[in-house]
């Protein structure tokens, strides 16, 4: 009895140490599990804080009053140079600015086609470099951004951007245009939208009118869009962009004076019923009391409202 008691006693330890082993080893996997889990839950805060940081950077560049190459000599801060490296704390230590600070930090840079650390921007492409910091945790995006515009109108350069010549390329360009406005108009079947002075010098909008419009008197600034007719009826001067995408149809009643500081665009997509037509259809255009002078400052400052688009985005 006694040998078999001392035989139970080392088996009892024995399964007594085994389960503590195990138990043991469970309760490292849990805690590993966890610390993994807290890892990458902070991992991807990080990368939204990251990504809220590139968000709000474009929109600090779209209402910014400043060209790209004076927001990129700003950045550079007061020696004058723009810093290529992608380590928060190395862009701390420097003295260049960055365009978002808080708990999230934003740097602007030019893109490569032009150089990192060039102040001078010549294709309104830059580069956001984003950081999102929680503890120890951090992630870094680098974003390439490209200024939203109307393309470059036919006759003023070289070639003709192929969004305005085909239907589909036009509507596609209509929808963006659209979805940027500043004021959207939908007069009622049969009705038409007025539109006097509009915008201003300093306050350039974006109009789009889905269907028809009478113009003047008065004065307009930025980019009008209408799906419709146009009618001038009064002395009237625009300065930016007018585009009629759509019936294309423009008349411009004698007597009346009037000059666009910028640019006219036309083009029919679309019949009379509003169907969407196969190929581009004929335009008709009576421009005798109007004077166009093409002004492409004018034409950038109308656009000044469009969004920086993401072209390209890479996780450091």
């Amino acid at each position: 009895m006694k040998g078999n008691g001392g035989v139970a006693l080392i088996f009892a330890l024995l399964v007594l140490s085994f389960i503590t082993i195990v138990g043991g080893a469970l309760l490292t996997t849990a805690t590993i599990d966890i610390w993994i889990s807290d890892n990458h839950k902070t991992a991807i805060q990080s990368l939204y804080l990251a990504e809220a940081g590139i968000d709000q950077a474009r929109e600090v560049l779209r209402t910014s009053s400043s060209t790209p190459t004076e927001l990129l000599t700003s950045a550079a801060g007061p020696d004058g140079q723009l810093l290529t490296s992608a380590d928060l704390a190395t862009l701390l230590d420097g003295d260049d600015q960055p365009l978002i600070p808080g708990r999230y930090y934003v740097w602007l840079r030019n893109d490569n086609a032009d150089g990192m650390a060039s102040k001078t921007d010549t294709n309104d492409v830059l580069t956001l470099l984003g950081f999102g910091q929680i503890g120890t945790t951090s992630k870094v995006i680098e974003v390439t951004i490209q200024k939203g515009k109307f393309p470059s109108l036919p006759g003023t350069d070289t070639q003709t951007d192929p969004r305005l010549t085909t239907v589909s390329g036009l509507e596609s360009l209509v929808s963006s245009l659209t979805k940027n406005a500043t004021d959207l108009y939908n007069p009622p079947v049969g009705g038409i939208q007025a539109i006097g002075n509009y915008g201003s010098a300093t306050n350039y909008k974006v109009a789009v009118v889905n269907g028809d419009v009478v113009l003047g008197p008065g004065s307009g600034y930025g980019i009008l869009l209408t799906r419709g007719t146009v009618q001038v009826v009064g002395n009237f001067t625009w300065n930016g962009l007018i585009l009629i995408i759509g019936q294309g149809i423009l008349t411009w009643n004698s007597g009346t004076a009037g000059t666009i500081y910028g640019g006219l665009f036309m083009a029919q997509t679309r019949a009379a019923d509003g169907s969407i037509l196969p190929t581009l259809g004929n335009v008709a255009a009576d421009l005798t009391p109007a004077a166009i002078f093409y002004d492409a400052a004018a034409i950038t400052a109308a656009s000044r409202s469009f969004p920086y688009n993401p072209i390209a985005v890479k996780e450091r």
